[in-house]
């Protein structure tokens, strides 16, 4: 890989830097977030968190087309090109973004969303609004790095800004006693990153960022919206509904509930999302060998690599079932959670959760979006029903017990399929 994709190593290992931080930032926050927020303000603050993640699934096709668009023109020393594709980013997301804060703050004052006191208000949402818009104001730049193969360069800045953000938190959450302080800290961090990307672009291409809209951009726009675009935002928008089981649990019962579920499967996500970079890491690969007909080649990377990935998925899963209640206890102390059987269920979804990224992830490659949607909506159709039927029995342990069931039932087997059926036949 690295002899075939220049700066793969070095995108890959900080790839896994910025992963790293950002987990062991958001692990080492939660006890300052509970000691200085409470449980439920800390509930409020993962929902709205949580919900942010889940408002790019509108954008997901254009952040992927963008990326080509931009690695076309930098290959072929098109500057001016570059440019405008970064001006088409610019006002795509950044007009995208405040739609979705527009109504997603009408839709909080029409629903009364509000509780009483200083819990979530008016204040909070706005703050949180901001951070939305200035997050994806400052995507295209970000894009850049994907797009041009610098990935190692994008990856280290966005470590310093979660670093930044870390300490303003460290300082200001004492001081504030209130979520203000996160969202200050978020938008400081952001900022710090618009920064230095764009002045790192305008040195390389000169003039990138904002530009007055004119008729050469809708060409680009027209080729970003083609139907395969559609495909990739389908399933965009079915993988972030598979991913809301904290905004679920909150709609369900609350704020309170929404943070007991995320002290439950905070630690076995981030596990997954580490196994997940494997096959992920592959899809270059897998891109390369269906571009030349080496289906052999192909295949025997599926099929020998799935057996490696399966084992080293059940001896993780294996281990986190038996030391998972203590691991929790040493991140939260008092707050982890006493149930035992939480902890086994946790542990077999984060089996089927993590070994279907390995056909998903060859699916994707190999542009077999219409069956990969398909799987995927019967998946999330069968996870929330089975959401809603299980939660009156086992409260926070539903969305994961709904993950077990509904792999057991189809989805494992059905992802499989969907790669057998296109290098095995």
């Amino acid at each position: 890989m690295s002899l075939t994709n220049p700066g793969y190593i070095s995108a890959l290992t900080s790839g896994y830097i910025l992963m790293g931080a950002n987990m062991l930032i958001q692990f080492a926050l939660t006890p300052y977030y509970l000691s200085y927020l409470g449980e439920h303000q800390f509930g409020v603050l993962m929902i709205l968190l949580n919900l942010i993640n889940f408002a790019s699934l509108g954008i997901t096709w254009m952040s992927g087309g963008l990326v080509r668009v931009i690695g076309e023109y930098w290959s072929h020393d098109d500057h001016e090109g570059f440019r405008l594709a970064f001006a088409v980013g610019k006002y795509a997301f950044t007009i995208y973004a405040i739609l979705v804060v527009t109504i997603g703050i009408c839709l909080w004052f029409l629903l009364q969303r509000e509780t009483e006191g200083s819990n979530v208000s008016s204040h909070h949402l706005l703050m949180a609004g901001l951070y939305l818009i200035l997050s994806y104001e400052a995507l295209p730049e970000r894009q850049a790095f994907v797009g041009t193969n610098r990935q190692e360069t994008g990856n280290y800045i966005e470590v310093s800004r979660i670093m930044l953000f870390a300490l303003i938190t460290y300082i200001l959450l004492p001081i504030m006693k209130s979520m203000s302080a996160v969202w200050i800290a978020l938008m400081v961090g952001v900022l710090m990153q618009r920064i230095l990307m764009g002045v790192y672009w305008s040195r390389q291409v000169g003039n990138t960022g904002w530009m007055r809209y004119r008729s050469e951009m809708r060409p680009l726009l027209r080729r970003l919206a083609f139907q395969q675009g559609m495909g990739y935002v389908s399933y965009g928008i079915l993988l972030l509904i598979l991913q809301a089981d904290t905004a679920i649990v909150g709609f369900l019962g609350g704020a309170e509930e929404a943070g007991k579920f995320v002290l439950l499967w905070k630690i076995p996500e981030a596990i997954g999302l580490l196994l997940w970079k494997i096959p992920s890491t592959l899809e270059p690969r897998v891109i390369n060998l269906d571009a030349r007909g080496n289906n052999n080649a192909l295949k025997t990377l599926f099929i020998q690599g799935r057996r490696w990935y399966l084992l080293l998925v059940v001896f993780i899963s294996a281990i986190y079932v038996v030391v998972g209640k203590r691991l929790a206890e040493l991140w939260v102390g008092d707050h982890a959670l006493d149930q035992n059987w939480l902890y086994l269920v946790a542990g077999a979804a984060l089996f089927f959760n993590t070994f279907a990224r390995w056909p998903i992830a060859f699916a994707h490659a190999l542009v077999e979006l219409k069956p990969l949607v398909r799987v995927a909506a019967i998946e999330v159709i069968g996870k929330l029903l089975l959401i809603l039927i299980l939660y009156p029995l086992v409260g926070i342990a539903a969305p994961l017990v709904s993950i077990v069931l509904v792999h057991i039932c189809y989805v494992f087997f059905a992802y499989q399929g969907i790669v057998k059926r296109r290098i095995c036949n």
